[in-house]
This record gives structure tokens, C-alpha cells and sequence, in this order.
């Protein structure tokens, strides 16, 4: 009797979503690809989300791109972190047939050593896997202003959800099932604001589709070049208002009808 064939390795694509990332984007293309030689059940590409830079991120990508089959560029045309996140992950589910999500910053402020902790933990079964600042084993650099906004921001949030097990909200360091997103009513996540609001929502509106969810420690980095585009007091008064909205039962839930996920945001 013939053994049948491995089966094919599941293709993880790294979302990053860039505006005026000229000084980053080469480096981090080549420091998440290397990661490829310590995964074996996944095919690692990556998948640059660019707002239309005018920096020269776009050449530097589109050269790229055309050297490796593994890297990839969309042009977003729109301006936001957010909608540049969320067409990246349309695009890759439909063009590139993604099976499995990971968003990632472009700033080097997440570690792309913690892609294969990621992937371990998809592969045991999980649906979302989150990176955490405040689990056993993570290491966080940020400066002290930024780690305060951190607990501030995490302890409103899952006070307000009464969200249990999960620590970390605010950070968009995660790995996702293309399913788990398609579940998630993209009309409940405001992808286009510029505060930043839609990363602890769009966590929240993961694990309301009952997703099965963990976290790893992650390491995480101050930005070392280009510039922050978060404006705190804004981030602040968004996270205030969705918090004490969820907590009125004024905020929608995520699940929609099947496929959702593809529709416009």
C-alpha cells in the first residue's frame, strides 16, 4: 500500500500596512521572509498594504516583489492604518489565497522572530493568537509613557467586555484563520478611523465569533526610525467612549451572515 503524499504546507500571509516606511521596508520584508527556515507547515509571504506613499516605499516594494514571488504589494490608494489592514487582508484571501492571517507593524516595534510562535499555535488549533506584553516571557522596550497608555487602554477594555484570558487588546500583533475573519462583520469595526480605535475592536469582534483563542509572549521594540502616526489624545478619548458604549450594550456585535468579511468597509 502506497503512503499518500504530505499534504501541501498552508499559506500564512503577513499583513503590514504602511504610509512613509522607505527606511524600514527592505529590512523587514527580509527579517520576516528569514523566518521561513524554522516553519515548515506554513508558506510564509508577506504582504505590503501601502497607503500610496510618496516617500518611495511603493519603487522600494514594487522591486521587491519583482524579485520574489513570496512578497507582494497593494496599493491602497485610500490614507489609514486601518483600511490599509483591512484591504491587505481582503487581498490576501482572495488573490492570494490566504489560510492564515498574521498583522504585523512595519516599524520593527513587533519581532519577526515571534512568526513561528504564531504559526505553532494556529497549527495546534487556535483561531486567533494574540501577542502579548503581559504574559510570562515577553519583553516589552517601549517607553514608559507608551507602557502606561498600554495597561490604561488593555484594563479599560476588558474591564468594560469583561473579556477573561486575554491580556493584551491594544496591540496589533496577531495571527488569525482566514474562517475566523470572514465571520467578523466588517461594518462593526471602524477601519477607517485614524485614532488607532480599530485594533482593540477588531480583537473584540475576533473572539465574539466564539473563536478559539490564545496568546504568546511577544517582544516588543520602541520604533527606531520614520515617525509615530498615533495622535494619544485621540486614541484615549476613542477608547473611553467604544468602552463605555459596550459597556451601555450601544455597540454592535461581530457575526454576520457567512462571508461577510469580504464586504466593503
Amino acid at each position: 500500500m502506497t503512503s499518500s503524499p504530505p499534504a501541501p504546507p498552508r499559506r500564512a500571509v503577513v499583513v503590514t500596512p504602511t504610509f512613509d516606511e522607505k527606511d524600514n521596508i527592505a529590512d523587514l520584508i527580509e527579517a520576516v521572509l528569514a523566518e521561513q527556515a524554522v516553519v515548515d507547515a506554513f508558506e510564509i509571504h508577506l504582504l505590503v498594504a501601502d497607503s500610496h506613499s510618496a516617500d518611495g516605499t511603493l519603487e522600494i516594494v514594487a522591486a521587491l516583489a519583482d524579485q520574489n514571488p513570496r512578497v507582494h504589494l497593494l496599493d491602497v490608494q485610500e490614507r489609514g492604518i486601518g483600511i490599509g489592514l483591512f484591504r491587505g487582508f481582503q487581498h490576501a484571501i482572495d488573490a492570494l489565497d490566504a489560510d492564515v492571517l498574521i498583522e504585523m507593524d512595519a516599524d520593527f516595534q513587533h519581532n519577526p522572530e515571534d512568526i513561528p510562535l504564531f504559526l505553532a499555535k494556529i497549527a495546534e488549533g487556535y483561531d486567533v493568537v494574540v501577542g502579548s506584553r503581559f504574559v510570562e516571557g515577553s519583553v516589552n522596550r517601549m517607553p514608559a509613557h507608551r507602557k502606561l497608555l498600554s495597561v490604561g487602554a488593555n484594563q479599560t477594555v476588558r474591564s468594560a467586555l469583561g473579556l477573561h484570558g486575554v491580556t493584551e487588546i491594544t496591540t496589533s500583533y496577531r495571527a488569525f484563520t482566514k474562517e475566523t475573519f470572514l465571520k467578523v462583520d466588517p461594518a462593526t469595526v471602524p477601519w477607517q478611523e485614524k485614532s488607532f480605535i480599530f485594533v482593540p475592536v477588531f480583537l473584540v469582534r475576533l473572539l465574539e465569533t466564539g473563536a478559539r483563542a490564545t496568546e504568546i509572549p511577544m517582544t516588543m521594540h520602541p520604533r527606531t526610525q520614520g515617525y509615530s502616526k498615533m495622535v494619544y489624545w485621540r486614541y484615549i478619548r476613542d477608547i473611553l467612549l467604544f468602552s463605555a458604549r459596550a459597556r451601555l450594550g450601544m455597540e454592535p456585535r461581530a457575526t454576520s451572515a457567512p462571508g461577510a468579511g469580504q464586504g466593503a468597509a
